[in-house]
């Protein structure tokens, strides 16, 4: 009896050595076969797909130039007097060209505009450019002794510029154009008659291809526009001149 005791016992401890003897299975293994699976696939579907595509830096719309300005500095800004300019230009030998423009005004009296223009001729290894630069004489509005050349300011301009024939590659004007106006200025707000039409607060600037080997650019002020109808206003309209006949009945003594 006491050896089939002997006998259970013997079998019971051999049967617990066995169980903690036995090695459990260890996941991390095979965690760390599945990440390395993961990669492997990741990578080749990067091999596979195209490189990302470089960012672009935004582009920068140039703001529109004030005036004449040469390699981009200005040599006769909005509002600057005639003789200001002329002692700013090299070249100040030109003839000044004066006249008057009468236009009718809904008050239906005729305002005879002093105006004045200036003519330039640039020539580069590229160009032929002529540059008349246009002056008007508000002053004048409010009283004809405001004559002098110092009442005269500029107010706009027109650039024609030819291209000259080059070896390869040939400049044409619609290369001006699109290099030196649309990708400084951006879009143009307007597409009319031919012209490619830019404004802000200070300038209102059209370009147009005439041909080939032809461009043409009108430039004008938004200020002295804005002075020219102020004065017109002060002076011509009806409110305007009933004060300017109060002026006048100010000399009379009754």
């Amino acid at each position: 009896m006491t050896h089939n005791k002997n006998l259970i016992l013997i079998i019971l401890c051999l049967g617990m050595v066995s169980c903690v003897l036995r090695r459990p299975p260890v996941p991390e293994v095979i965690d760390t076969l599945e990440k390395i699976e993961s990669v492997e696939k990741v990578e080749e579907i990067t091999e596979k797909s195209p490189p990302p595509r470089p960012v672009r830096s935004p582009f920068q719309v140039q703001s529109l130039p004030e005036g004449w300005t040469v390699d981009r500095h200005p040599v006769a800004k909005w509002e600057m007097s005639l003789p200001t300019v002329m002692s700013n230009v090299m070249d100040s030998a030109q003839t000044v060209e004066y006249w008057e423009e009468i236009i009718d005004l809904p008050t239906g009296y005729k305002l005879p505009l002093k105006r004045s223009k200036v003519l330039f001729q640039i020539i580069t290894r590229l160009t032929i450019e002529t540059v008349e630069l246009h002056f008007i004489n508000v002053d004048h509005i409010y009283s004809s002794t405001n004559h002098e050349p110092s009442h005269f300011i500029l107010n706009g301009l027109v650039r024609s510029i030819e291209l000259k024939p080059t070896e390869f590659p040939q400049l044409i004007a619609s290369d001006v154009i699109k290099y030196k106006f649309l990708m400084e200025y951006g879009t143009p707000q307007e597409f009319t008659d031919g012209f490619h039409k830019y404004e802000n607060d200070h300038t209102v600037l059209k370009v147009r291809e005439l041909d080939k080997s032809h461009v043409q650019i009108q430039m004008n002020s938004t200020a002295v526009d804005q002075r020219l109808r102020t004065a017109i206003d002060d002076i011509y309209s009806e409110e305007g001149i009933e004060y300017q006949k109060k002026l006048l009945l100010r000399s009379i003594d009754i």
